[in-house]
Parts: structure tokens; C-alpha cells; sequence
């Protein structure tokens, strides 16, 4: 009984499903803005590290945050060590465990992938470490958790493969930031309450709901400002991913809709909308790497087999 509770506590710990698929989006976009970017062993490391390397965020911030998460019902049941499944010590060792193999794979990608997934492995820890918190210092929570869990996923992508110009990058760069920093102000205003109860000083914590709605607001625009360039001008993404991302977005939100009257106020009806996008995205970008690589390796392979008629 007790290896179970541990085995589904160390599980619960990585909170896989809150970054699965938008790592793929950031990762992928990074390759894509990159003039070489392709499907391979590269982008299959990168990936990989930059999971590892979101899961070590996610999982610290819970070791360090358990004291405060037993505040909150709802989050002491999501963070096991809040809720007693695992020890400190047995969650630590698991997190420090995921960011070793991070770097491990990360060292095999380049000096300047390996130095952004450092940075990124870095600020994590210091995002939730108690004697510094960056989390909890206004203004500076929303930044740093724009690059901790976008911005240099993004990067780490297009520093993979060769550099390509600036105006090429740029733009889907700052598209997933803005994105980044409206879902941590997003948080904020949904654990708001348990937050304050907590103590705890963010930017959502010190401006108030009503500024902090109009911030994100701001933010958003920012990024659909980024979004357009991205898509109409750069025109980095061919235009058939974006159809199946909008043809998948209506498939996967259809669920989302049936159950839309359950949505009690617009935080909850924000999220039942964002997974489903992020699995379109995700899908659809994936598609977009392996479809190429299918068309110059796989089909060539079968067509040696064609039996003659």
C-alpha cells in the first residue's frame, strides 16, 4: 500500500498534464523559427529536456509550497506533499533527480542550448526556493515565469538548429512569452484567496483583481499582436498546420461546450477552453515536423518495396 501511495504521489508530482502539450508548442515553434529546424534526434532531445526541465518547475515549486498549499483544500489534495503521499525529502531527491537528467540531455544539444536549459534549470529553483521566491516578488513573477516556462523553451528550440534573422524569431518568441505571463496571472487570480491567506505578495496580490484583469488584458493583446505577425506576415507556419489546428481546436473544445452551463465564473470557463487548444497546437505542429520527415524518409523506403503489376 505504501509503494503505491508513493508511486502515485511521485506521479501527481510532475503534474505532466498542466505542460505536455504547450512545451511541444513553444519547442516546436523554436525549431520552426530556426532555418534548419527538422525532425530528428536534435529535436527529439530538446524536447525531452525542456520536459524534464518544466517538470523540475512544477515539481520543486511543490516541495517548497507544501507548507502553504495545506492551506487550500483543493491544492493540498493536488500536491502530494502537501497532502502527506510523499516526504520532502523523497520529492526533493525525485526533483533534483528530473533536473540532472535535463541537463544530462541538454549537454549533448550545444554550449548555447546547454546554457539556456542551465538558466532555465536555475530560475526554476529560484522561482520557488523560500529564501529568494522570485514567485513572490511583484512584477518580477510574471516575467521570470514567461521565460522559465516558455520564453526559453522557445529558445532552447531555435538554438538547437542554426540561427536564423531576428525578425524571424522574434515575433513567435514574444507570442509564447505574452502567453506565458497571462497564464501565471492567470493562476494568481484563480488561487488568489488561498494566496493572501498564504501571505504571499505577487503582482496579482498587490494590484488587486481589477488591475490585474486589465493587465492581463494587455498582455493578451500583445500576443495576438505577435500571434498575426507570426502568422500573416513572417508567415513561419505553413498554412495547412493552421487549418488542422482549427480543425482540431472545434473537435477537442466540443466537449468543453457541452459542459459550459457547469462553468461557474470566467476563470473556469477560460480553462475549459485552453487544454484543448494546446492539444491542437501541439498535434498540429507535431504533424508539421513529422509529415516532412515522413515525405523524405518513409515514403522513398516503401516505394523500394512497390511490387511491380
Amino acid at each position: 500500500m505504501q509503494i503505491r501511495r508513493t508511486i502515485n504521489g511521485s506521479i501527481r508530482l510532475t503534474r505532466f498534464k498542466e505542460y505536455l502539450a504547450f512545451v511541444i508548442v513553444t519547442t516546436l515553434l523554436g525549431a520552426t523559427a530556426a532555418s534548419n529546424g527538422s525532425f530528428g534526434w536534435k529535436l527529439i532531445g530538446v524536447l525531452l529536456a525542456n520536459w524534464l526541465a518544466v517538470a523540475f518547475a512544477f515539481m520543486i515549486n511543490d516541495v517548497e509550497d507544501a507548507e502553504d498549499d495545506a492551506l487550500t483544500p483543493h491544492k493540498c489534495q493536488r500536491n502530494p506533499v502537501a497532502a502527506r503521499d510523499l516526504s520532502p525529502f523523497t520529492a526533493r531527491l525525485l526533483s533534483f533527480s528530473v533536473a540532472a537528467g535535463s541537463a544530462l540531455v541538454y549537454s549533448t544539444l550545444g554550449k548555447t542550448t546547454f546554457l539556456l536549459g542551465m538558466i532555465t534549470l536555475l530560475i526554476s529553483f529560484l522561482y520557488s526556493w523560500k529564501p529568494v521566491r522570485l514567485k513572490n516578488i511583484a512584477f518580477v513573477d510574471f516575467f521570470v515565469h514567461g521565460f522559465m516556462l516558455s520564453g526559453l523553451q522557445f529558445l532552447t528550440g531555435y538554438f538547437t538548429f542554426d540561427p536564423a534573422p531576428f525578425m524571424h524569431w522574434i515575433f513567435p518568441f514574444l507570442f509564447v512569452f505574452c502567453i506565458s505571463c497571462y497564464g501565471e496571472m492567470f493562476n494568481e487570480m484563480r488561487d488568489l484567496d488561498g494566496d493572501l491567506e498564504a501571505g504571499l505578495k505577487h503582482t496579482a496580490a498587490v494590484l488587486g483583481p481589477r488591475v490585474t484583469a486589465r493587465l492581463m488584458g494587455t498582455v493578451m493583446v500583445l500576443a495576438l499582436i505577435s500571434g498575426i505577425m507570426t502568422v500573416f506576415v513572417i508567415r513561419l507556419i505553413d498554412a495547412w498546420v493552421l487549418w488542422l489546428v482549427l480543425a482540431l481546436s472545434l473537435i477537442f473544445i466540443i466537449p468543453s461546450v457541452i459542459r459550459i452551463r457547469q462553468c461557474k465564473n470566467g476563470i473556469a470557463l477560460q480553462e475549459s477552453f485552453q487544454k484543448p487548444l494546446e492539444y491542437a497546437a501541439a498535434l498540429a505542429l507535431g504533424s508539421h515536423f513529422t509529415w516532412s520527415w515522413a515525405l523524405q524518409h518513409v515514403l522513398p523506403w516503401l516505394a523500394a518495396f512497390r511490387l511491380p503489376i
